[in-house]
């Protein structure tokens, strides 16, 4: 019996008309000629092509900007929403690290590229169609800077041109000085930054932070972050999480009760001031990433790159911080999928200042790249380019759902395996390993409190979700590449 779940496919953008688009951005590679007196046609050089700077962040949801909280700190960042665009219902189509970074860099779902934790290496054909080996195959310098924890096929250098990953670690050596590790990839961004400059190729280079991820060991502190910040938010009291009361928590299936999501959520969340302290050490922790992409920039203005580089801005996964008494994320709720992103384009004024509903996915950022650096997405993307709603267009084709899952089954812990969709108006998600579901209606209810699953009057709209949930897998399993199909997927499909 076939796993569930699909609608309508996902539309995508077409890529052919994205030089026409970019052409307007002053990034276009085409040439033309001036008529001398002399009758000779003098060639014009080709406008250089953008640096292209994507900065990922690990467990940052997508409220936690301070533009848009109301005691966050993140300068850099609110200075990079007001110069640039703002998406405000961008999604991953997976909530855990490893799984979404692939997708990040193939523009695929999990479901077609099937990596997660604890397996083989993404497969020869995906890894040929990450954007870094895409942009290097056309002339442009590569960088991959801080958290990888990733496995793809082929050597690194067939992709990276500048290859520095990183294990978590909360402080690091360098030039004889211990730095936190956020300022330590700053660092290391910074001197990719100075061996480009000047260069005659254009670069793009991935910037990914390992905070404000939690240190998973340290019970006690969790989070980390450079010193200074210590004072941040000592006296304040951070309001209580929604739905973060017992009987909230009592109301959910045992298998909720018991997971991963509860367990660590005792000593991150489970007293009240458990919650402060660990709540501020959060913030701190973004609060120092911010810090650290202002470090960037300013290598980035030194050098005088900075009117011709790009920076897309996001993080990898949402993240739940006591809502229903759970921590972490994996479990299909909006605190779990959302994310920030901004994209700020100097040589773009359309996009200043901008902020945009369209859904926007993970897998939208690397055709996003390609067409911001004029290059042609591969076939296989599942994502499409942001670079129309950049230019203030409104695509009528643009996607009005998207499909998400979450398949790592790890045998230590209890993480229930998910998939669903999400609508405009609807949010399904079955745990189809424990014959639960749920059903929201995010219009009238967009907190998510009352699961409409199990009520008579929407079991219409439940079979129909579902049923388009079982065409998105039957979908994305069909584009899987023949190395990823010829291995058993390691879980058993819905049934």
């Amino acid at each position: 019996m076939l796993l569930k779940k699909i609608s309508k496919p996902l539309t995508t953008v077409a890529v052919l008309a994205l030089p026409l688009l970019l052409a307007s951005c002053g990034t276009s590679s085409g040439t033309h000629s001036d008529t001398k007196t002399s009758g000779e046609a003098a060639q014009v050089k080709p406008q250089k092509k953008p640096n292209i700077l994507f900065i990922l962040s690990d467990d940052h949801r997508w409220d936690l900007i301070g533009k848009y909280h109301p005691i966050i700190k993140t300068p850099n960042l609110d200075k990079l929403a007001n110069q640039g665009t703002v998406f405000k219902n961008a999604f991953v189509t997976t909530p855990i690290c490893a799984t979404s970074r692939i997708s990040i860099l193939t523009s695929l779902t999990e479901r077609t590229h099937d990596f997660t934790f604890r397996r083989p290496a993404t497969g020869l054909a995906e890894s040929n169609s990450a954007y870094p080996k895409v942009l290097k195959d056309n002339g442009y310098n590569t960088a991959f800077v801080g958290k990888y924890e990733i496995k793809l096929s082929g050597p690194d250098e067939s992709r990276f041109d500048f290859f520095k990953p990183l294990l978590q670690a909360k402080t690091v050596e360098y030039k004889g000085q211990e730095l936190p590790q956020t300022y330590y990839i700053a660092e290391l961004a910074k001197e990719f930054i100075q061996q480009n400059q000047g260069g005659e190729k254009p670069w793009v280079m991935a910037v990914n932070f390992w905070d404000p991820h939690a240190h998973d060991r340290d019970q006690e502190l969790q989070y980390h972050y450079p010193e200074e910040f210590e004072s941040y938010y000592q006296d304040i009291t951070i309001p209580p999480a929604k739905f973060s009361q017992d009987d909230t928590f009592a109301k959910l299936p045992q298998f909720l009760q018991e997971s991963i999501g509860h367990v660590r959520w005792k000593y991150r969340f489970g007293t009240e001031a458990i919650y402060q302290k660990m709540v501020k050490r959060h913030y701190r922790a973004i609060s120092g990433v911010d810090k650290a992409i202002g470090k960037i920039y300013q290598e980035l203005e030194k050098q005088g790159m900075a009117d011709n580089t790009v920076i897309i801005y996001a993080g990898d996964n949402g993240y739940s911080m006591n809502e229903r008494q759970l921590a972490g994320k994996w479990f299909g709720w909006e605190e779990d999928l959302r994310i920030p992103l901004i994209i700020y384009d100097p040589r773009n004024a359309k996009t200043k200042g901008k902020e945009h509903n369209e859904i926007a996915l993970n897998i939208d950022i690397a055709p996003t790249i390609l067409a911001l650096a004029d290059v042609k997405a591969p076939e296989s993307y599942q994502g499409s380019s942001l670079t129309p709603i950049l230019n203030g267009e409104s695509p009528d084709t643009w996607r009005q759902e998207f499909f998400f899952e979450h398949m790592y089954q790890p045998k230590r812990v209890s993480i229930p395996p998910t998939v669903g969709i999400r609508t405009q108006q609807w949010k399904y998600v079955d745990f189809y390993k424990h014959d639960f579901q749920q059903l929201y209606d995010l219009v009238n209810d967009p907190e998510e409190q009352h699961n409409l699953a199990y009520s008579a009057q929407h079991q219409a709209t439940l079979k129909e979700l579902s049923q388009r949930t079982d065409q998105y897998i039957a979908k994305y399993e069909a584009q899987r590449s023949e190395e990823v199909k010829q291995r058993k997927s390691y879980i058993n499909q819905r049934n």
